[in-house]
């Protein structure tokens, strides 16, 4: 039986491929930060660690641009993800926390493929609402399927076998999306009419630059504010790491919850108003983590924490609209660069705040997003009034 979507038959294949990509990560991500204590990190360090993930995928993409250009989107998509399928192996068999750091060097050089998967994406759908729906469906509600078993059964297998284990199923799983991605067309390595594009020929447009700026700080704010939420459900209110496995399951029920949300509610189908509601929702998640008492207010914390993955992924529906087809490459590969600056500077505040005071990290995310959720709607408002540089930016959401 045939999988149908409405995607296309490649944008299906990269949808199943995040399935497995996304169970990899899925397996661990809850229980990262304590695997991290485990081999002896205190909250600083941990900090250290997961900051240190996001630099070195900053070092990896600042030529993913470049490597689009002289390599099949295939090719770099495949390659990039057997790479980090290795590299979270190297994670898996580390003694003490800094054997860590090899292996997050490698794992980082896989970040290269998403430039080149979005720009796939993208190129795929079409035009307006089909691309925003291509890119909420591999990109949330995809990852949000296998979020829904992925971290239960990482936190059982913790439990019962062992964390490190986490980290040699993931590996299998991030392979066995590679090999699904290995399945979508070769395509063709991308040639412009023109002056070479650059970096600077996406950020000297406004539009994209608006959004990228925008985005380089959600990211950053939400990953302040959810980095060591699993330390703190452990260490303030000794929830098990099951439970907190459990927990993580939750967070993809309500990624895709809202998800399909923006899919039937009109107004919420604009990419920045997707946005909104998922930052929202992440503030309700850290107001519950604040104030619960039991386990019931952090199922329902972590319920809402799924809207972290529906404002990432719908900014690459944002810079979609905002960037032609020629500069998408590099616009996407700045995407990548500024989602990954904000998840590499804030674990490091989150260590810090999170040693003087676990709810600190938290408090500091909360009292921030609603200058996020003004600076939306500001820049919603300059983009209806921005003269687009070509006319194939302005399209018609139906």
């Amino acid at each position: 039986m045939r999988l149908s979507l409405g995607l296309g038959r490649d944008n299906t294949r990269i949808f199943l491929g995040m399935i497995f990509n996304e169970g990899g990560l899925g397996i661990y991500q809850t229980l990262w930060p304590i695997y991290i204590a485990s081999l002896g990190a205190s909250p600083p360090q941990i900090g250290l660690v997961i900051g240190l993930l996001g630099l070195c995928r900053l070092v990896f993409l600042i030529p993913s641009g470049m490597l689009s250009d002289r390599l099949p989107p295939r090719t770099l998509i495949v390659s990039a993800r057997l790479v980090a399928a290795f590299g979270t192996f190297l994670l898996g068999l580390a003694q003490s926390w800094w054997h860590l750091i090899p292996g997050v060097f490698i794992l980082s050089a896989g970040t290269i493929a998403f430039p080149a998967l979005s720009s796939t994406i993208a190129e795929r759908a079409g035009n307006g609402w089909a691309r925003t729906r291509a890119f909420t469906l591999i990109y949330t509600v995809g990852p949000s399927a296998a979020y829904l078993i992925t971290p239960t059964l990482g936190g059982f297998i913790a439990q019962h076998v062992s964390l490190r284990a986490l980290l040699f199923i993931s590996a299998g799983l991030t392979a066995t999306g590679a090999a699904i991605f290995s399945t979508i067309e070769r395509g063709s390595v991308s040639s412009h009419d023109g002056p070479p594009v650059t970096y600077r020929s996406a950020l000297v447009e406004r539009p994209i630059r608006l959004v990228l700026m925008l985005m380089f700080a959600t990211i950053f704010v939400l990953t302040m504010g959810v980095t060591l939420a699993p330390n703190f459900l452990q260490e303030v209110h000794s929830i098990s790491i099951e439970h907190i496995g459990w927990l993580g399951s939750g967070a993809a029920i309500g990624s895709a919850m809202l998800g399909l949300l923006i899919n039937r509610v009109g107004p919420l189908r604009r990419p920045l108003a997707g946005i909104a509601l998922g930052i929202t929702a992440v503030a309700g998640m850290l107001g519950l983590l604040l104030v619960g008492r039991g386990f019931l207010w952090f199922a329902v914390a972590y319920l809402l924490r799924g809207g972290f993955m529906l404002a990432w992924s719908t900014f690459y529906a944002a810079l979609g609209e905002v960037s032609s087809e020629r500069l998408r490459g590099r616009v996407y590969a700045l995407a990548e660069l500024l989602a990954g600056a904000g998840m590499a500077a804030a674990p490091f505040v989150a260590g810090w705040l999170y040693g003087w005071r676990p709810q600190a990290p938290m408090v500091a995310s909360l009292l921030t997003i609603p200058l996020l959720l003004l600076a939306i709607a500001t820049v919603a408002r300059l983009l209806r009034t921005e003269q687009p540089s070509e006319p194939a930016l302005v399209e018609e959401h139906v």
